[in-house]
């Protein structure tokens, strides 16, 4: 049972690392979060976000990284962390949480984006190639 936890864990863990190394891939004009530690920043509760940005407009962006397809305790995981966030800094920020599922999303998924104007949702395409050595 440990094995494929510790394989999702990685994978997540590799994908929140290149997010945080090039965050302008994820959105034009993202840059880790000035005097924060922007991987994997523990809050008061000990819960732990996957990557702090900051957008042009100089608005924290929470990034959560997930493997598979979301569900609705995704989000709300993420609005915790937005809740954190706002709580530590005063500063409202936005949500993004990148996903390796379908890009069609369930109704539940679907329907609590609905009701949250700052969290957006992205499926990221992994392409691997590879080509003979000469």
């Amino acid at each position: 049972n440990w094995v494929s936890l510790l394989g999702q864990f990685v994978y997540e863990k590799a994908l929140s690392d290149y997010i945080a190394n090039y965050p302008h891939h994820l959105e034009d004009g993202l840059t880790p979060y000035p005097n924060a530690r922007i991987r994997e920043k523990v809050f008061k509760d000990k819960s732990r976000l996957d990557v702090l940005l900051m957008d042009k407009k100089e608005t924290p962006v929470i990034v959560e990284c997930k493997q598979y397809s979301p569900i609705k305790h995704d989000l709300e995981q993420l609005k915790k962390y937005m809740n954190n966030l706002y709580e530590e800094t005063g500063k409202s920020p936005r949500g993004i949480l990148v996903h390796g599922g379908s890009p069609k999303l369930n109704l539940d998924v679907l329907n609590t984006i609905k009701n949250s104007n700052n969290i957006e949702v992205v499926c990221y395409k992994l392409d691997i190639e590879f080509k003979k050595s000469y």
